[in-house]
C-alpha cells in the first residue's frame, strides 16, 4: 500500500524562506503560527470574522475559497491569490507569501533624553581567593564560602556550572553582581564592561524592550514588535479563550511571547555590543493576562465573574526559568497589579507620570490618566488616593477590528486635515499609505462629523444624500457591502493597491470604543464627587495616545470637551515606569504604595456605568 506524501508548504515573508511538513488537516493559520518563525496578526482569533490574517497564494492547491472568504475578500483580490489563513487548508503542497512584518514605530515623546535615576539595590562585591595546591586541596565551591563567611550569602546550585572556569581566568580574583543578599552572577576578575539591565513592556497589541547601564541609567538601546500571541486574538478575552481550549495551548501562548522577548533583548545586545551574560536584571510590567500567559499561569479565572487572577503580587523570577538569555543569575521583577484588568502596565503609567509620588505625598491635584488601548484603564488622582477602573475598550483604536485599520506602523495613516475642498494625509515616516492607525481614524470621523457626512448617531449618508444635502467631499462616498463608505486613498496610491477606506462598520466599532472610555471618565468623576472642571491634567499614555490630535479626540467625544486643553501626551508611560523601577528601588516601591491606595471600580457590575455607556453611544453635536 502507498504511502500518502507528506505536503510540503514553502512560506516567504519580508525575503525569509521556511519549509516545512503540513501534515495535517489544520487550517494554515494553526500551522503557520505553530511551525514557522513568522508573524501573522489575526484579531479575531482565527474565528473567521476579521479578514485580517491574508495570505497569498502563489503556487500549489489549497482549498476552494468559502462563502465567508467571498464576503471578507474583494473580487479582485481573490484573483491575485489572497486567501485567510483561518479559511484556508492545504490540499497539495503550497507556496504562500505572507505579509511583511509590521514593526511598530517607536513613540515620539518617549526618548530618554537623559539618564535616569539610578538608587537600586545592586552592588558589587570583589574578592581574593587562596589558589589551590596539593595541601590546599578545598572544592572551588567551598573556597568561595569561605571567601564569603562575613557576608552571609548562599551561592545558587545553577552558578556552580560556570564557577571552576570563572574562577581561574580571573586568576582567583573574583566579581560577584548582588541584589540585596541574592548573587545574580560571579564574574572573573574585576570586569570593565557594563553591567546592564532590561525594561519589557507587554502591551496586548505591542511588546516593547529597553536597554539600560545599570549604574549610569543610561538609556542605550529600545526594540519593539507587534505582540506575536495576536495570531490568536486582538484582546485578552480572546487569547483566554484561546488557552482554555488545549492542554497545549497555555504553554503555546508562553512561549510565544518569551521567545519573542528574547529576540528583541538579543537584538539590543548584538546592536550595543553588550554580552548577554552583562544583563543581569529585568523588570516586566503589562495587564494582568499578559503577565499570566508569560509566566505560564492559567488566566481562567479573570475572564469569569468575580474576575480573580492567580496573584497580583510583587513577583520575583529567575531569568532561566523563562528561558530568557540573561546572565545566569539574573532574575525578572514583576512589580504589583491591582486587580484582574488594573495591572503593572497601568500602576507604572502611575509612577510615570508622577501621580504615584503625588499621592504618597498626600497632595495630588485631581488629573486623569487614560491608557486608550484594548483595555482602555483610566485611573483618577485626587488627594492620597486613586481611582481605577478598566473600560474594555477593545482594540479598534489600534487598527483592529477596522477594514483598513493598521498598528502605529511605518506607512498608517496618522494625520488627516482639511482645507477648503481638500483633504489631506500624512503617513508614519512619510511611508506609502497601508491603512489608517488610530489617529488617523479618530482625525477622519471627526471630519466627516464636521461636514455632516456622518451624524450624532452614526449614520453615514450615502454619496446621493450628501450630495442632495450639498455636503462637501460627496465624491469620496463609495458603497462598500451595500453600505457607504468613505475612500480616502485610492488603488493607484495605496501601498497595498487596494482602496483605504472608512466604512459604516468601522464607525460603528470606534462608537462603542469611544462610549466605553467617556462613560468611564465619568463614572470615575461621579465617583470621586469631582466635575470636568475640577481636574487639571489628562493624561494621555501608549502609542495611540500619542499621536492622538485632541481636537479631533474632542470631537468624537472620546475625550470630553471640556478636558481638550488640559490634554498631556505621556507616550509609552507603562515603559518609562518600567524602566524607572529598574533602575530605582525607590520607583519600585512606588508600584506597591500606589496600589494599596487605589480604589477599583468593577464596570460590568454597575447600572451607573451602563446608563453612561448608552449616553456616550451618540457623537457630539
Amino acid at each position: 500500500m502507498e504511502t500518502q506524501r507528506a505536503i510540503t508548504i514553502h512560506t516567504i515573508q519580508d525575503g525569509k524562506e521556511h519549509f516545512g511538513e503540513y501534515g495535517t488537516s489544520a487550517h494554515l493559520l494553526d500551522y503557520l503560527s505553530k511551525h514557522t518563525p513568522f508573524t501573522l496578526q489575526a484579531p479575531c482569533g482565527g474565528k473567521g470574522r476579521c479578514g485580517k490574517c491574508r495570505i497569498q497564494i502563489l503556487a500549489g492547491t489549497p482549498s476552494p475559497v468559502t462563502d465567508a472568504e467571498r464576503a471578507l475578500l474583494r473580487p479582485e483580490e481573490l484573483k491575485q491569490g489572497i486567501r485567510l489563513a483561518c479559511l484556508t487548508k492545504a490540499v497539495g503542497d503550497l507556496s504562500i507569501q505572507m505579509e511583511g512584518s509590521k514593526r511598530p514605530i517607536g513613540n515620539k515623546s518617549f526618548l530618554f533624553p537623559h539618564p535616569l535615576p539610578v538608587d537600586g539595590s545592586l552592588r558589587t562585591l570583589v574578592l581574593e581567593l587562596v589558589p589551590p595546591s596539593l595541601e590546599d586541596q578545598r572544592s572551588d565551591h567551598s573556597r568561595l564560602l569561605s571567601a564569603l563567611a562575613t557576608e552571609a550569602l548562599e551561592i545558587p546550585p545553577y552558578l556552580l556550572q560556570d564557577l571552576p572556569q570563572v574562577l581561574r581566568e580571573g586568576n582567583w580574583r573574583t566579581t560577584l553582581l548582588l541584589h540585596e543578599n541574592r548573587i545574580l552572577s560571579i564574574l572573573p576578575g574585576t570586569p570593565e564592561g557594563k553591567t546592564c539591565g532590561v525594561a519589557i513592556d507587554i502591551g496586548t497589541t505591542t511588546v516593547a524592550a529597553y536597554l539600560f547601564d545599570l549604574h549610569t541609567g543610561q538609556h542605550l538601546d529600545s526594540q519593539s514588535d507587534l505582540n506575536a500571541q495576536g495570531v490568536f486574538g486582538a484582546d485578552v478575552i480572546s487569547r483566554i479563550q484561546f488557552s482554555l481550549e488545549g492542554k497545549a495551548n497555555l504553554k503555546q501562548l508562553q512561549v510565544k511571547i518569551l521567545t519573542q522577548i528574547d529576540g528583541l533583548i538579543l537584538q539590543m545586545a548584538r546592536r550595543t555590543g553588550v554580552h548577554s551574560s552583562q544583563i543581569c536584571v529585568a523588570c516586566m510590567v503589562g495587564n494582568p493576562t499578559m503577565i499570566h500567559l508569560a509566566l505560564g499561569l492559567s488566566p481562567r479565572y479573570i475572564a469569569e465573574a468575580p474576575f480573580i487572577p492567580v496573584t497580583t503580587e510583587p513577583l520575583l523570577i529567575l531569568a532561566r526559568d523563562l528561558g530568557l538569555s540573561l546572565s545566569s543569575g539574573a532574575i525578572v521583577r514583576v512589580p504589583p497589579a491591582v486587580s484582574a484588568y488594573v495591572g503593572s502596565d497601568i500602576l507604572a503609567g502611575v509612577v510615570a507620570s508622577g501621580m504615584a509620588t503625588a499621592i504618597q505625598a498626600g497632595s495630588a491635584v485631581p488629573s486623569l490618566l487614560i491608557d486608550i488601548g484594548t483595555n482602555g484603564e483610566i485611573v483618577l488622582a485626587h488627594g492620597e488616593r486613586l481611582i481605577a477602573c478598566s473600560t474594555a475598550a477593545g482594540p479598534a483604536f489600534e487598527g483592529a477590528q477596522i477594514t483598513c485599520g493598521v498598528g502605529g506602523v511605518a506607512g498608517a495613516i496618522d494625520r488627516v486635515s482639511r482645507a477648503g475642498h481638500a483633504l489631506s494625509y500624512t503617513t508614519i515616516l512619510e511611508s506609502p499609505p497601508l491603512g489608517f492607525c488610530g489617529a488617523g481614524i479618530v482625525d477622519l470621523l471627526a471630519l466627516l462629523l464636521d461636514t455632516g457626512i456622518v451624524d450624532e448617531t452614526g449614520r453615514m449618508l450615502t454619496r446621493e444624500e450628501a450630495a442632495r444635502q450639498g455636503h462637501p467631499f460627496t465624491e469620496w462616498l463609495i458603497t462598500y457591502d451595500d453600505e457607504p463608505a468613505f475612500q480616502l486613498v485610492g488603488t493607484e496610491k495605496s501601498a497595498t493597491g487596494m482602496p483605504i477606506i472608512l466604512t459604516q462598520q468601522d464607525v460603528r466599532e470606534i462608537q462603542l470604543a469611544k462610549a466605553a472610555i467617556a462613560a468611564g471618565i465619568r463614572t470615575l468623576l461621579k465617583a470621586s464627587g469631582l466635575s470636568f472642571g475640577d481636574i487639571q491634567t489628562l493624561y494621555l499614555a501608549g502609542g495611540f495616545g500619542n499621536y492622538l490630535d485632541p481636537r479631533s479626540a474632542a470631537r468624537i467625544g472620546l475625550i470630553p470637551q471640556q478636558l481638550e486643553e488640559k490634554i498631556q501626551s505621556i507616550g509609552n508611560a507603562a515603559g518609562m515606569g518600567a524602566s524607572l523601577a529598574l533602575l530605582s528601588e525607590k520607583s519600585f516601591s512606588l508600584f506597591q504604595r500606589a496600589r494599596e491606595r487605589t480604589s477599583y471600580i468593577e464596570l460590568s457590575s454597575s447600572a451607573e456605568f451602563q446608563e453612561l455607556y448608552i449616553e456616550e453611544m451618540l457623537f457630539p453635536t
